[in-house]
């Protein structure tokens, strides 16, 4: 088992569950992430990936689902079982983006998760939305996908950290990226390799992001199956683009910035 070594951020840390775009890999799992007790987007067995990174399920505090499409949700209804079959007894809030909301609270109730006995909040997710976790200040903002997304912005009083999750390059990523430390962007395609695909983003798209939000560091995610072979290319290109760091984390992998 590994140990729980997430990318830490100074007080943010960050576990990279899945690192893959829609069609997943031999090596690679659907995107999902985990900053401190918070989980963005729930593909495939999170529970047993968070497991095998050390972490404690029975932690998670709260679920954020950016958007409907399928590599970013299907696996929540598992997770929640799961997580009820464990005993969880502290409140989850389950945020989920308003266009998807309705569809997703019929998908737990025909499961039968909406129970009195699971104490599960089910929130819908808007744009501009403010939330907390403590310390932790959590901001969505729109992004440019082929149906309703949200980004986010995590923040504490001394880090930064942006998450794009599913877009084309879009104005609102660089406003709200500005400056911070860590930006995660996703690169679904490379101009070099698959050309550019609606929706999503370039890993040179992301290295040009980084570079006009002047961002510290720069993480791609979200990655399609046809780069996994020209990875090193891929980075050194973004390195042409983006003076800082740029991290091209595999599942579970971890990296200091």
């Amino acid at each position: 088992m590994l140990g729980y070594n997430p990318l830490r951020v100074m007080s943010l840390r960050i576990v990279f569950l899945g690192t893959s775009a829609a069609v997943s890999s031999k090596n690679r799992d659907n995107t999902s992430l985990l900053i401190d007790d918070v989980l963005i987007d729930c593909p495939g067995n999170v529970f047993g990936k968070m497991i095998k990174a050390g972490y404690n399920p029975l932690k998670l505090r709260t679920i954020i689902i950016t958007h409907r499409h399928v590599d970013h949700a299907y696996g929540l209804p598992s997770l929640l079982e799961m997580l009820r079959l464990s005993n969880k007894k502290e409140r989850i809030k389950l945020f989920i983006n308003e266009d998807f909301f309705l569809e997703m609270r019929q998908l737990l109730s025909t499961y039968g998760l909406i129970r009195e006995d699971f104490p599960l909040d089910l929130i819908p997710l808007q744009e501009n939305h403010v939330l907390f976790e403590d310390s932790l200040r959590i901001e969505t903002f729109p992004v440019k996908h082929s149906v309703p997304n949200f980004g986010l912005k995590f923040s504490t009083s001394s880090v930064c950290i942006v998450y794009t999750s599913d877009t084309e390059p879009c104005e609102e990523v660089v406003e709200r990226a500005k400056g911070v430390d860590l930006l995660v962007h996703e690169a679904t395609c490379a101009e070099i390799v698959t050309g550019k695909k609606e929706g999503h983003s370039c890993v040179e798209d992301a290295a040009r992001i980084a570079k006009q939000a002047g961002v510290k560091n720069l993480c791609l995610v979200h990655l399609g199956p046809q780069l996994e072979e020209h990875l090193c290319e891929l980075t050194r290109k973004a390195e042409e683009i983006f003076s800082g760091r740029v991290i091209v984390p595999e599942d579970l992998d971890r990296a200091i910035v």
